[in-house]
């Protein structure tokens, strides 16, 4: 309760919003409470965690997930017995084969690599620019207020809670920074401002490597991009939008899918190099002069209007 009330005397103006007391706070801050988080997770939701850990819908923030990350970042958790426990689980017959692989795999591939990935390549990761993005943060980050359904949700949920789930943050928040080309540095940024579990080894290069695709390839074999129609498929929050994610220009086209568009043409030369992006890279070899230049109007045009807005 007196760190609740030191925040909200201090950094009143800051982004996010302050729960009124500590009865309301829903984040483990001790041994006791991490281990609870971790029972009620196994006993509830993990399931159903590989059917539904990539589902993104309006409303619900918080789905199947484990909302554990920070327990472990804090060292409240370890993940040794994180893992022990959710395999325990599929062993007693209390969790599918699918959840449980899903669940330990990000827990013993995926964070020990990003360790890994951290460890060997700071502080110079944190320079790197492969794309060389240099678009500033359009200022709706902050605040949420973009007629954007997928966008809104997600940063509005995000500011009140302080926890977005990994599909959220990689192919919503963080692609449409990508398409737009946002400065690695100032995205990095956001993301260590807004999330509970946000330790900057484990942050960072999910950040620079991952999403963004700032390291050239050193994390990840291609850059994750995709049309406002992924989005759509793993959502309901397309139904609530102003944009239409099938369209690339006109008044209702998604921001999407017209960037996505232009991130290919912008760089095609790079990846038509790389086999995972060839695909991509034939379906826009079939699009006309004409309508690469009339996407690459709207890029601009969305560029213009989210500079320093």
């Amino acid at each position: 309760q007196e760190v609740i009330e030191l925040v909200e005397s201090r950094f009143a103006s800051h982004p996010g919003s302050v729960i009124a007391s500590a009865s309301g706070f829903g984040w483990p801050v001790n041994r006791h409470e991490a281990l609870r988080a971790l029972d009620d997770f196994i006993q509830h939701r993990l399931p159903e965690f590989g059917v539904y850990q990539d589902a993104m819908w309006t409303d619900e923030p918080w789905l199947f997930h484990s909302h554990i990350a920070s327990a472990l970042n804090l060292k409240l958790l370890s993940a040794q017995e994180v893992v022990t426990a959710t395999e325990e689980a599929y062993r007693q017959g209390r969790a599918p084969i699918a959840a449980v692989e899903g669940f330990i795999r990000q827990i013993l591939g995926w964070r020990e690599y990003v360790r890994g990935i951290y460890w060997m390549n700071m502080p110079k990761y944190l320079e790197l620019n492969a794309l060389k993005a240099n678009q500033p943060l359009p200022a709706f980050f902050w605040d949420g207020n973009t007629q954007m359904h997928c966008l809104s949700q997600t940063i509005t949920q995000s500011l009140r809670t302080g926890y977005a789930h990994h599909i959220q943050r990689l192919m919503v928040t963080g692609l449409y920074a990508l398409l737009l080309g946002v400065k690695p540095k100032e995205i990095h940024a956001w993301y260590l401002s807004m999330y509970v579990d946000a330790v900057e080894w484990v942050e960072l290069p999910n950040v620079i490597g991952m999403s963004q695709f700032a390291d050239g390839g050193l994390m990840a074999s291609k850059p994750y991009i995709a049309t406002g129609k992924y989005i759509d498929r793993m959502s309901n929050y397309c139904k609530h939008c102003a944009f239409k994610p099938d369209q690339s220009t006109g008044p209702n086209a998604c921001p999407f899918t017209t960037l996505y568009w232009d991130f290919l043409i912008r760089h095609e030369s790079a990846m038509s190099k790389n086999p995972r992006m060839l695909m991509q890279v034939r379906n826009l070899a079939r699009m006309t002069d004409q309508a690469k230049l009339a996407i690459q109007d709207k890029a601009s045009e969305l560029r213009d209007s989210q500079a320093g807005k």
